[in-house]
């Protein structure tokens, strides 16, 4: 449980500690723009390197060629989705409705790690109430003017940030009273699992609803970009510890864990140069919205090839 819990500090502080420096060194909208090539750039990173631990995993079973091509037809739909919202002007609609899909994810991801980490079941109801409080905090958070910023770090800048500004401000009655109603049943129920349980995990994940709706109720709205950073970091941070914990005590596999982020981002900064230069269309190459936001379609998407639910609909599991 001890490893549990410091990997949730570890996870939360360092993208906390990380907006609060640019934030200070730099003034908005520039250290919003920073902030969303940093977390785009770490991103990157993690889905990469979970993309290749996971063929790796594929590659010991015995049905690799069909967990390979299921992979591939859910890349195609991920990306297909967000061009065909790109065609439409709707890709403020897709951004929506990934953050439940993101959350899904992440309800999953928290229920695996917590049963690696301590060889203990995490108790649905526990990770509900983060969810319904991350998700109430992630909707109020479109209200912030620096929502329809991150529009501005695409390709289609002239078309998408008027209909991206407009759509906030017709939604800003609702997302608030869904933010505020989201986070306040997902504190609810956290207490009550809090009240039969008085598990340390129970009580920390309440400290961090109610300091986050503090921050809803005094911030109003939540500044998007620094809760959609926090969102992220958390996520991504939460599984790079966790690895390089798993690979500490085998050198080579740790230097090569670590080498494999520097390469990713390496090669990420080479190619979106690269795009810079090819054309003016590609202001800051694969760190743009729309690509960044394929890519995150992707990785959830495919990450679900992982869990056995998806597996046995799939016929993947083998006998």
């Amino acid at each position: 449980m001890r490893t549990y819990i410091w990997n949730k500090i570890i996870s939360l502080l360092l993208p906390l500690l990380a907006i609060g420096v640019i934030s200070l060194v730099v003034t908005a909208p520039q250290s919003w723009t920073v902030l969303l090539v940093g977390i785009s750039l770490f991103g990157y990173t993690h889905y990469v390197l979970g993309a290749f631990y996971q063929h790796k995993a594929w590659l010991r079973r015995g049905n690799y060629q069909r967990f390979f091509g299921w992979s591939v037809l859910f890349t195609f739909v991920s990306v297909g989705v967000v061009a065909l919202a790109i065609s439409q002007q709707l890709l403020w609609l897709v951004a929506l409705l990934t953050i439940p899909y993101f959350v899904w994810h992440g309800y999953e991801n928290e229920l695996t790690l917590y049963r690696r980490t301590t060889g203990q079941v995490l108790s649905p109801v526990l990770i509900a109430g983060i969810s319904l409080v991350a998700v109430g905090a992630t909707l109020d958070a479109f209200r912030h003017t620096s929502a329809g910023f991150t529009a501005t770090l695409s390709y289609y800048t002239a078309t998408l940030v008027p209909s991206t500004k407009a759509m906030v401000v017709a939604l800003a009655p609702y997302l608030f009273w869904a933010g505020l109603i989201g986070m306040v049943s997902g504190i609810a129920l956290l207490s009550y699992y809090l009240n039969q349980t008085r598990t340390k995990a129970a009580l920390w994940w309440c400290g961090v609803a109610v300091g986050l709706l503090a921050w809803f109720w005094y911030a109003n709205p939540l500044p998007y970009v620094w809760f959609f950073v926090l969102l992220l970091g958390y996520h991504f941070v939460t599984w790079g510890v966790h690895y390089g914990v798993v690979f500490w005590s085998d050198s080579k596999r740790f230097y090569r864990y670590l080498y494999g982020h520097i390469l990713v981002v390496g090669g990420v900064l080479v190619v979106s140069v690269l795009l810079m230069q090819f054309t003016d269309r590609f202001p800051l190459g694969l760190l743009n919205n729309e690509l960044f936001l394929a890519a995150t379609l992707v990785h959830i998407s495919t990450s679900f090839l992982n869990d056995s639910w998806l597996q046995q609909r799939l016929g993947l599991l083998v006998v």
